[in-house]
């Protein structure tokens, strides 16, 4: 029997099993990391970290859905690293650099009287070009206010890439967001042809100038109680759209069921920075 040290960490509800893979290889399979995630039979997770030494960064992050499926990026998932590594002293600076798939991201880590209390991490700059994102439409230079059928019903889809690809949808009719059907349509939209390599869903409802209510359908998860990319394209979104406006201190703020996001985004042409708390839960031992 192959034993596995793992830690549970989370960021507004967004959770992740953590594997220390700085000083021995760990391997798994697609089916044993669909079998961890498992709410029933498993730890239970949106998705798998291990956290690997980097010949260029501090450190490298491999992330898995939690249906086994590879991902470029987490913004959640990266916090949730980076809390997971100063606790176990993996590192000592408060200030590291990441590999990931969607390219190297700076981590910020505050602490008062000794304790964690904020993570901050650049997103890296937004990709609004189709084919980078990707989304497979004819003759656009962006993707906004693009409409398109699912489930007999008209969504006005805007996307974009935060290092991995966001398809952001304004939800005007309905007074509450809890109440849409965000799994029926989630499911449908995420497996739309045009998106080749599938998408995340974000479900978005103006609540002020700068604040957002989010519910979001992840690409390989399903819906999330929090998606801190997501939560990063839908300001970025609303921004480029004129619906919101960052506040007095550089700032966006996303509502989502477990929990709120701050997103600055400057310009255009800048970085957009995620911050939050990020909650550790508990160390355990997992039995293949």
């Amino acid at each position: 029997m192959k034993k596995i040290e793992f830690s549970k960490l989370n960021g507004q509800g967004n959770d992740f099993i953590i594997i220390d893979a700085t000083e021995k290889e760990v391997n798994l399979s697609k089916k044993q990391i669909t079998e961890m995630c498992n709410r029933n039979f498993g730890i239970g997770a949106d998705g798998l970290i291990f956290v690997k030494k980097s010949k260029t960064s501090d450190l490298k992050m491999d992330y898995y859905n939690k249906d086994g499926s590879v991902a470029e990026m987490c913004g959640n998932g990266i916090r949730c690293l980076a809390r997971f590594a100063w606790e176990k002293r993996i590192i000592e600076s408060q200030k590291i650099k990441v590999e990931t798939l969607a390219g190297e991201k700076e981590i910020f880590i505050e602490c008062q009287d000794g304790k964690v209390r904020n993570i901050k991490v650049n997103m890296g700059t937004p990709e609004f070009t189709p084919e980078k994102i990707p989304v497979e439409v004819k003759n656009m230079n962006e993707v906004f206010n693009y409409k398109i059928t699912a489930g007999a019903k008209d969504f006005y889809i805007n996307c974009v890439s935060i290092g991995n690809p966001h398809c952001v949808i304004f939800i005007e009719s309905y007074a509450n967001l809890g109440n849409f059907p965000v799994c029926k349509f989630g499911r449908i939209i995420e497996n739309k042809s045009i998106f080749p390599k599938k998408i995340n869903v974000e479900f978005v409802k103006i609540k002020n100038n700068n604040e957002l209510d989010m519910r979001v359908w992840e690409r390989g998860v399903g819906e999330t109680l929090a998606c801190g990319s997501g939560a990063c394209a839908a300001v970025v979104c609303a921004i480029k759209l004129k619906k919101i406006n960052v506040d007095k201190d550089g700032k966006a703020y996303v509502n989502l069921p477990g929990g709120k996001l701050n997103v600055y985004w400057e310009s255009l042409q800048s970085d957009v920075y995620l911050e939050g708390e990020v909650d550790y839960k508990f160390d355990g031992i997992y039995f293949l």
